[in-house]
């Protein structure tokens, strides 16, 4: 992805779905093979594994 569209995503990207993707909102998703969506979790839902990563970061900036 990096190679082909790395405006799409900055280099540290993961979702967080406090700041929208340049193209849609990232607050919502729809997981494969469900009809409904719902809330994004930050990082995936590893955020206790991965946040330590993040420390200082500006997430916006670094989305």
């Amino acid at each position: 992805w990096n190679r082909y569209s790395s405006s799409e995503y900055g280099f540290y990207s993961n979702v967080n779905p406090n700041v929208d993707h340049p193209r849609w909102s990232q607050a919502k998703e729809r997981r494969l093979g469900e009809i409904f969506t719902r809330n994004t979790v930050i990082f995936n839902g590893y955020g206790d594994q991965v946040a330590s990563m993040y420390n200082g970061m500006d997430l916006k900036k670094f989305h």
